[in-house]
């Protein structure tokens, strides 16, 4: 069998990231950030206008991610 043709085993997820949407006040795309735990201004990806966001909270994710492992333990368990 060929390097090309040889099956490779499922591989689980080793990080992740955390998507906020922010809704443009200008015309209502949902823009994804992710993990904004800084406030900023944002471009919308549609209608190009600048706005300002919120920050979400760093511990928040910080929890988030350690209950999941930083992704690991989110891995299907059928697939384990």
């Amino acid at each position: 069998m060929t390097e090309r043709n040889r099956r490779v085993s499922p591989v689980p997820p080793d990080g992740m990231e955390i998507i906020f949407f922010y809704r443009c006040p200008h015309c209502g795309k949902h823009v994804p950030v992710p993990s904004p735990t800084e406030p900023r201004m944002l471009n919308c990806d549609s209608c190009g206008r600048a706005f300002p966001i919120i920050p979400v909270d760093e511990h928040g994710l910080h929890y988030v991610r350690a209950m999941l492992a930083g992704g690991k333990a989110a891995a299907a368990p059928d697939f384990l």
